[in-house]
């Protein structure tokens, strides 16, 4: 049998392995919520700051960027944009470009994985701009 200077500390370490337990069940509290193919190298990404026009929003906005899809070309799964892309890499930043949707822009992305996207949409004589930053979940590949 126990004795009774041993019992409070068996009983702390069960509360905090059930507690772990618990935080690890629960998955991520900022998951975003959108997944991309696990057949083809990408990043899943999050707009946490968005502006159209005059118009910003804090609202988080999720979507895949990928180094090369089924067709072996980069892929961006942004709303309202054409998901054909080009993308040019260098040490220090990797820029996804990419026209003809009902934005065009460019997405940058860091090494420490920060984002910034640019792009315009609307008449030529009269574009609308958007900005947006954010950041990317690690590279996911196959």
């Amino acid at each position: 049998m126990m004795r009774r200077s041993t019992i409070l500390p068996v009983a702390v370490v069960v509360a905090i392995l059930f507690l772990t337990l618990i935080a690890v069940m629960s998955g991520r509290s900022n998951e975003p919520g959108v997944a991309g193919d696990r057949n083809y190298p990408h990043y899943v990404c999050t707009f946490e700051r968005y502006c159209e026009g005059d118009t910003c929003t804090r609202e988080q906005q999720s979507f895949v960027a990928y180094l090369e899809h089924a067709d072996l070309e980069p892929r961006l799964e942004i709303a309202r944009v054409n998901p054909k892309a080009t993308l040019t890499s260098t040490p220090v930043q990797r820029v996804f470009e990419t026209v003809g949707g009902e934005i065009s822009g460019t997405l940058t992305m860091y090494p420490n994985r920060q984002i910034d996207w640019a792009g315009t949409s609307g008449p030529q004589d009269t574009p609308v701009e958007h900005f947006a930053s954010g950041s990317c979940d690690r590279l996911k590949s196959p």
